[in-house]
């Protein structure tokens, strides 16, 4: 049966009519503006506007930033953005007034809103070290799904998951973690998935959710869709603060708490083992709050996964665990997995079940392929992450000594800190120099101003160094504009 076509727009608006359109907001929907349209920068600005307004990212309402901040962030001048706001006056997709300021009075599609949605996803020509997702896959083993196989599994259509594909994973799980049935296996299509699966199951709008800060930008996305509050729980080098979790888990009751329990994203540090245990404890005496255990990059701890887990650790906190394929094989297998259990794994699944039917059939066939070769593949993974992390430190601190970076615990990301205050402006800038990295604001839980870059190094080596080497003159650029 053929479906009737919706009339939501494909895209998710970036704007809100609530308030003033956020710095990570601005970028993610202007893209990569300076190498599209044609003309000067004040006619490109314009086009790229235009085309944000007109394609449904700036909705009816949205705020512009003031056209200071709005030239500081794409590092162009004032004039550039009067100029092209001028063109955009005059076709009647924003107007100005005093005391407001610029609003977008375009027609756009009603929709879900989410202030840092896209900026990961646009097209974009240049060196692009912004995902943090293998693009190779040459590192894995023959693979092979073949049509009796798809046939064969049509027997086994079950929203959880693949039978046999369950079975191996709730092995693993016991071998990794704690012992582990496979109807406490769900099979999503990543991690992403499994996160905006469980804000659904548990998190209402309005409800509170405790996230670590700087966090991983599609949790923070997924919040903003469901329209949930994130509160930041303060920590250090170590990790979330125990103390400061057991204030906040009285003082706000949230419905799920987010940690992340391999190397951090975007930070790359661990939680120490000690710390992990008095967590639990904290966890479990409070009781009510379900912990999402996102162990997505645990395997890619360059001393090896690191334990114990929160599922092993958590005596009466219900504990969601969640892993993937897509880091340690490549960004395309979809496939990833949760792990619950009780009236936790019960609401997990009848929430599935209304809003999808369940994974792609060859996707999980072949994902059951890989599984037995998983910790095979991490530690090949993990020790080249490691060169190539080790390289790029190197050659940053030959490019680019006014930065400082922190020597991550693994995974394939870099979150150097720049001597800003924000570098959401020199994100814009090193766009126009062909290097595209993610802004630290993107991964903030206000998305406000912060002095860090995300790079990720998980790309071919000269890749890597062109794109090191754009970033160099980004930064000369700017030290000389400053100067001047």
């Amino acid at each position: 049966m053929i479906g009737t076509m919706s009339t939501s727009p494909i895209v998710e608006p970036i704007g809100t009519s609530t308030g003033p359109l956020t710095a990570d907001g601005l970028l993610s929907a202007l893209g990569d503006w300076t190498n599209q349209g044609h003309g000067g920068l004040s006619r490109r600005l314009a086009q790229s506007l235009r085309s944000a307004i007109t394609g449904g990212l700036l909705r009816s309402g949205t705020r512009l930033p003031p056209e200071r901040r709005m030239a500081e962030l794409l590092a162009v001048s004032r004039s550039t953005v009067t100029a092209a706001l001028d063109e955009l006056r005059a076709d009647g997709l924003v107007t100005s007034r005093q005391g407001r300021g610029t609003e977008v009075v375009g027609a756009a599609g009603e929709g879900p809103v989410g202030h840092r949605v896209g900026s990961n996803f646009l097209p974009r020509s240049g060196v692009d070290l912004a995902a943090v997702v293998p693009t190779d896959g040459r590192h894995l083993p023959p693979l092979v799904v073949r049509t009796e196989d798809i046939v064969a599994a049509q027997g086994h259509l079950e929203p959880s998951g693949l039978p046999a594909l369950r079975e191996v994973l709730a092995e693993r799980a016991g071998r990794l973690s704690r012992p582990t049935d496979p109807s406490e296996i769900e099979v999503t299509h990543g991690t992403h998935h499994s996160i905006a699966l469980t804000m659904d199951a548990f998190v209402d709008p309005g409800a509170t959710v405790l996230v670590e800060d700087p966090s991983y930008p599609g949790l923070l996305d997924t919040l903003d869709h469901r329209r949930a509050r994130a509160v930041p729980i303060p920590g250090d080098r170590g990790g979330p603060d125990p103390d400061a979790l057991r204030r906040l888990l009285r003082r706000h009751r949230p419905a799920v708490v987010y940690l992340q329990t391999g190397p951090q994203n975007p930070t790359g540090r661990l939680i120490a083992p000690a710390r992990r245990r008095t967590i639990a404890d904290v966890l479990d005496e409070h009781g009510d709050a379900i912990l999402f255990e996102d162990e997505a990059l645990a395997d890619l701890a360059f001393g090896g996964r690191a334990g114990p887990s929160f599922a092993s650790l958590c005596r009466h906190a219900p504990v969601i665990s969640a892993e993937s394929c897509t880091k340690v094989a490549w960004a395309t297998l979809r496939i990833g997995w949760i792990r619950a259990t009780g009236v936790t794994r019960e609401r997990l699944a009848r929430v599935r079940i209304a809003t999808d039917l369940g994974a792609s059939m060859p996707a999980q066939l072949i994902a059951l392929q890989l599984v037995p070769e998983l910790e095979q593949l991490a530690e090949r993974r993990r020790n080249e992450l490691e060169v190539a992390v080790d390289r790029a430190i190197d050659h940053l601190h030959e490019v680019l000594p006014d930065w400082t970076v922190e020597r991550p615990t693994g995974s394939s990301a870099l979150w150097p800190e720049l001597p800003l205050a924000d570098a959401a402006p020199f994100v814009a800038l090193a766009r126009r120099h062909g290097v595209h990295v993610s802004p630290g604001s993107a991964h903030r839980v206000d998305g406000g101003p912060d002095p860090h870059l995300r790079i990720c190094v998980d790309r071919p080596a000269a890749h890597v160094a062109e794109g090191l080497d754009r970033l160099a003159a980004a930064w000369h650029d700017l030290r000389t504009r400053a100067i001047t």
